[in-house]
């Protein structure tokens, strides 16, 4: 009688006992793994998290390396006669082929904040950035320094902005540095039936030393990089002829890196996956906007300054990852990534491929002061302290780029991931020289017609504007602007259970 009552005792009282625990044991480990696999969304929409399933805390932290080259005709305006009747037209002559090459390390980290949230951070490091004006190889008669003059002369000869071949000194450092949050307001891993749609946001604010227009082989009496208001002696008023040398003996300082502008960014992307490819698209906007002590002149902008900011950029972006080959078990896996941007980028005062070139000029032609209308004495002359000198910066019109980008991705272990790609781009013609003459956002006070200064419809006169550069028949533009990169970087997300 014993046996049969210890073995219901067992059955009725034991058993369900060991199944809870088991029970138990299943639920401990459903929440130490993650709901699915190898379960993260594309790259461009994927945000690191924490206190989750599978990661009480999350981070990752990639190095990589970026080539970047850049190359473009530099042309400029000039009006050619017909010879006939003494009209003519405007056409535009080469000058040089532009040439810029930077090498750049580039370290991130993202750290997870909570679910679908993180913080990022961002450091651009410059190792090496060059820019040269290489000479043509086949100039006509009124290409190449032909196409240079000022339309001012010395002791009778005639005077060119600058000369080709040109090339700037190799700079180095860090430009910006990269603060901001990442969130995953849906995620497919979570939700099967949504797709992953991720914001960011930035603040870029700049940490290197500024930008000085440079000329790593001046003429003689000219530093390498001179101060805008170390310009040289101008002749007589009215006069373009000059006699004496030209001179700019007082330096700036070291070429700098920053541009001294503060970015802020905002992107918005979204993401779907079905079963071997990830389509996605994403939309973003960059602001930058200057410090005070920059040659923007953002905060005091003199009378009659039209443009005191940067160009906006904004870029559309739509691409897909595929994934040709994946083992969910190792969480190994091999990604293609095919990408395709479009990027408008507004009219405004920006450093040009000419900055170099033309901060550093000895022309006086180009280094006349400007004088805002408000402030000349009874004379015409400029109120002491009050000059706008000329720095580099001009006045850039708005331009598209297309870019085409391939990557290749591959995850050999759980926390690791390799990047290696490529990408061109294809930059729109567009002038790098047209500040405008007049602001017609500014208007001329009544009591004084006189700060008119030549402008119509009580417009007042822009201090920045160069004629020999800006006017019609001397503008500066690039052509068959082309961009080629090529990155690798490497990645660690280690999850800590």
């Amino acid at each position: 009688m014993r046996r049969p009552f210890v073995t219901a005792l067992v059955v009725g009282v034991l058993a369900p006992q060991i199944a809870y625990a088991q029970s138990s044991r299943d639920d401990d480990s459903a929440l130490r793994e993650p709901t699915f696999m190898l379960a993260e969304s594309a790259r461009y929409v994927d945000v690191v998290d924490s206190f989750d399933r599978g990661s009480a805390f999350s981070f990752r932290l990639s190095a990589g390396y970026l080539y970047q080259r850049r190359s473009a005709t530099l042309e400029r305006e000039m009006r050619v006669s017909d010879g006939v009747n003494g009209g003519g037209t405007v056409q535009f002559a080469r000058v040089g082929d532009y040439v810029e090459n930077t090498h750049t390390l580039m370290v991130n980290g993202e750290v997870g904040l909570f679910h679908d949230l993180a913080l990022t951070f961002g450091l651009p490091i410059v190792l090496s950035n060059t820019r040269e004006i290489r000479s043509l190889t086949d100039p006509s008669t009124r290409e190449g320094n032909a196409a240079l003059g000022d339309g001012w002369s010395q002791g009778g000869s005639p005077t060119s902005l600058f000369r080709v071949p040109f090339t700037s000194p190799t700079r180095s450092g860090i430009d910006q540095v990269r603060l901001g949050l990442a969130w995953s307001i849906l995620n497919q891993s979570r939700a099967r039936a949504n797709p992953t749609w991720t914001l960011r946001f930035e603040w870029r604010p700049p940490v290197g030393d500024p930008l000085h227009a440079c000329n790593s082989a001046p003429a003689p009496g000219v530093v390498t990089c001179p101060a805008p208001s170390s310009v040289p002696s101008q002749p007589p008023g009215g006069g373009t002829n000059a006699t004496g040398v030209a001179t700019r003996p007082v330096s700036a300082g070291s070429p700098g890196i920053s541009r001294g502008l503060h970015g802020i960014y905002f992107q918005t992307a979204i993401a779907r996956r079905f079963g071997f490819v990830e389509p996605y698209a994403g939309l973003d906007v960059l602001a930058e906007f200057p410090l005070r002590d920059t040659p923007f002149r953002y905060f005091d902008t003199p009378y009659g300054q039209l443009a005191s900011y940067p160009p906006i950029t904004s870029s559309l972006v739509v691409g897909a990852e595929f994934t040709p080959w994946e083992n969910r078990e190792t969480w190994q896996r091999f990604v293609i990534d095919l990408r395709l941007r479009g990027t408008y980028r507004s009219q405004g005062r920006d450093y040009s491929p000419l900055y170099d070139a033309l901060g550093s000029s000895a022309s006086r032609a180009l280094n006349a002061p400007g004088c805002p209308s408000n402030v000349r004495n009874a004379d015409g002359t400029c109120q002491a302290g009050r000059e706008v000198w000329f720095d580099g910066l001009t006045g850039n019109q708005s331009y598209i780029t297309v870019n085409s980008q391939l990557a290749l991705s591959a995850q050999p272990v759980k926390f690791m991931r390799i990047d290696v790609g490529v990408g061109v781009s294809w930059v729109a013609p567009h002038l790098i020289t047209a500040t405008d003459a007049c602001n017609p956002n500014e208007s001329i006070p009544a009591a004084h017609p006189e700060w008119r200064g030549g402008c119509v419809n009580d417009s007042a006169p822009d201090p920045t504007h160069r004629p020999t550069i800006d006017q019609t028949g001397g503008r500066f533009r690039t052509n068959n602007e082309v961009l080629f990169d090529f990155f690798a970087s490497l990645s660690f997300t280690p999850r800590f259970f």
